[in-house]
């Protein structure tokens, strides 16, 4: 199975916020800058997390961006279901001509329980369980790379 763009590029902006202090905000500029994503792309990302409640957004000089207590509450499986945004995920027999559809296929179904198993085992974490004890160095080493291209 693989995360879409926008799965992986949001759970990287919950990843930063959640460990980001919680009390200060954050700009699209700082998530761009900090998560090397363009700003484009986030925009689309964090009015979705917005939209959800998983993220609380504050426009104007004092704004930005903070990680709301849903995201930090909800398993990281439902995180990924919900930022899939498709109920069948891996397979769909009805989006091309399929001629196994009217034979009694199981493989959507084999799939749909392996997707179920997927979501069920990474819903035992949450975004504290992505904590690093290092998240100074992250950003520092990223800092450095740049300087030396």
């Amino acid at each position: 199975m693989k995360l879409n763009h926008f799965t992986d590029y949001s759970l990287r902006v919950l990843i930063y916020l959640n460990q980001n202090d919680k009390t200060s905000s954050c700009s699209l500029d700082e998530l761009s800058g900090k998560l090397d994503i363009l700003r484009n792309h986030l925009i689309k990302v964090v009015q979705f997390l917005a939209q959800k409640d998983l993220v609380i957004t504050k426009r104007g000089k004092n704004g930005g961006i903070t990680i709301s207590e849903k995201a930090n509450k909800t398993g990281l499986g439902s995180l990924i279901h919900l930022l899939e945004q498709d109920d069948s995920p891996i397979i769909n027999c009805f989006a091309k001509s399929c001629v196994f559809v009217s034979y009694d296929c199981k493989l959507k179904s084999f799939l749909d329980t392996a997707y179920q198993a997927f979501i069920d085992s990474m819903n035992q974490h949450y975004l504290s369980d992505l904590a690093f004890n290092n998240w100074e160095i992250i950003f520092a080493n990223q800092k450095n790379a740049a300087n030396h291209t």
